[in-house]
């Protein structure tokens, strides 16, 4: 018999009367843990620390009417790991523990971590701890670069699983089809996203003009229906996908995904059309704030705006910075309804949110 595997005396009773019976044999003593329980189409089969007595019995049967009581082989529950540290102890020296990162982003199936260069020699070790305790990811990929280049993509390397890059990530009761190696996905944005979108009102137009894969696009689509969402990334393959994702979230007939050039769009295709404006592109943002002006109605609107900044930046002067280049273009900042750090980057710098209603 399998190691895993052990012969036990266990209920067999309809699938129906599972949680009764649950609570009954617990109240009693009865129930084993560290054991799963077993189902047989209509059935199911509870693990019992031993075989009831007659007395037991008797309370059994007035409770939970007919069953049975036989030998069954029940698998041992998996003890899972509660942390990757957890996971990697005794595999790898307990002063490189010490260092081994926190956290690892999750994008549908697929796991991605930093590992600074001391840890490269055990990052097999590493990958095969995530698996342990994330059960639902398949393959294990390290960062090989920083996000880089007018498609904003990085580097990575895989390190343990199987299957490609491509894989579905699902929030919010969207679905984002997607390969984490030709775009650019940020997991850890998900509750500004959901932010963003819930303020968006009856009817309006919105740009976003970093769109990627769209998930800001469609979860604006799909939490409003009267909504109208222009989305535009200069990645082929962003762009693709996000073609895929507007109709797999049914929100094709208010999402228009254009491939090219913010700029050139600013000019022709959305010019002066948005209530809305989203600017996610923090490392260069600033430099296309004009383009969103072009973007926005003649009689103003509101842009949400995202910077990486050094963590001891003052949010004046951030402020300042925008009021002035808004000024620049024969606009004016009527009023800053959002200004916070959102999440930290790298140590000493943060990514900045901030929502600017312009006229």
């Amino acid at each position: 018999m399998d190691e895993r595997l052990k012969a036990l005396h266990g209920l067999i009773l309809p699938m129906q009367k599972a949680q009764k019976a649950l609570t009954v044999l617990r109240s009693m003593g009865l129930r084993l843990d560290g054991y799963e329980l077993r189902k047989d189409q209509s059935m199911i089969m509870i693990p019992l620390a031993h075989k009831p007595t007659e007395p037991q019995n008797d309370i059994l049967r007035r409770e939970l009417g007919t069953f049975q009581i036989q030998q069954v082989p029940f698998e041992r529950k998996v003890s899972r790991p509660k942390s990757l540290q957890e996971a990697v102890a005794g595999q790898i020296p307990s002063h490189i523990i010490s260092i081994l990162p926190r956290s690892f982003d999750v994008i549908g199936d697929i796991a991605i971590i930093d590992l600074p260069p001391e840890l490269g020699a055990y990052a097999t070790e590493i990958g095969n701890g995530i698996l342990q305790v994330s059960p639902h990811v398949r393959l294990v990929a390290r960062k090989s670069g920083e996000v880089a280049g007018k498609f904003r993509t990085r580097g990575l390397q895989t390190l343990v699983g199987s299957g490609g890059m491509e894989t579905i990530h699902r929030e919010f009761s969207c679905s984002y089809h997607l390969d984490v190696s030709s775009v650019y996905f940020n997991p850890r944005l998900s509750h500004e996203r959901l932010r963003v979108a819930e303020q968006i009102k009856e009817g309006e137009v919105v740009v976003d003009m970093f769109a990627g894969v769209g998930p800001y696009s469609v979860l604006i689509a799909k939490l409003h229906p009267n909504s109208r969402v222009h989305s535009i990334d200069i990645n082929p393959s962003a762009i693709r996908y996000l073609k895929e994702n507007i109709f797999a979230n049914g929100v094709a007939d208010r999402v228009t995904p254009l491939l090219g050039d913010v700029r050139h769009f600013s000019e022709v295709k959305v010019h002066g059309i948005a209530d809305r404006v989203i600017m996610n592109l923090p490392s260069e943002a600033s430099n296309y704030i004009d383009a969103a002006l072009r973007i926005l109605r003649k009689d103003g609107g509101l842009i949400h705006f995202y910077q990486f900044v050094q963590r001891d930046t003052s949010v004046d002067s951030i402020k300042d910075s925008f009021k002035s280049t808004v000024a620049a273009e024969n606009r004016e900042v009527k009023s800053f309804d959002f200004c916070k750090q959102i999440r930290e980057i790298a140590p000493g710098r943060v990514q900045f949110a901030m929502d600017a209603a312009v006229v």
